[in-house]
């Protein structure tokens, strides 16, 4: 009963924060929203793949794993935007191009997780992720030298993402 009431308040405060409002009727509305998707997760169940693991295995590391997760991208979020702006300012960008990087194949919710959180930093964007050559194709601001580009991406992965979405 904790967990669905944990998730009703996160769905919640997600579309509130999307909403930007604290309103009765968004609250209301919120909360009915988050309580429908919740019970269809619930009714729906998950993948095999998460059914297979044991739950007192990965819930500890995956609550940790969201903290590092979201903090992290945070990090890379300002991080980026101090880049971004002195690009501005210099008034000009270095080498920028498109940089592959290396990802799993068998993890297509990986790849679009890792698609995001690279997307909401403002220095990258992902082109494609070609899940057939097992490649994600990024727009970087500075592509000088790809094989850095590809490690810290690699190394970004292993520390912030891999506990969460493996």
């Amino acid at each position: 009963m904790t967990t669905v009431l944990v998730r009703v308040t996160a769905l919640t405060v997600v579309y509130l924060l999307a909403l930007t409002s604290l309103a009765p009727g968004d609250i209301m509305i919120g909360v009915l929203l988050a309580a429908l998707l919740v019970a269809a997760g619930r009714r729906i169940g998950p993948p095999a793949s998460v059914r297979s693991r044991s739950p007192d295995a990965t819930s500890g590391r995956g609550v940790t794993g969201v903290a590092a997760l979201i903090g992290g991208t945070v990090v890379d979020m300002v991080r980026e935007s101090w880049q971004v702006a002195g690009y501005c300012l210099r008034g000009r960008l270095p080498a920028p191009g498109l940089v592959t990087v290396p990802i799993r194949r068998d993890a297509p919710s990986s790849a679009a997780a890792w698609g995001i959180r690279v997307g909401l930093a403002p220095g990258s964007v992902v082109v494609e992720v070609d899940d057939a050559r097992g490649e994600l194709i990024l727009h970087v601001p500075d592509a000088r030298d790809p094989e850095a580009v590809r490690r810290a991406q690699l190394r970004s992965y292993e520390r912030r993402q891999a506990r969460v979405f493996p």
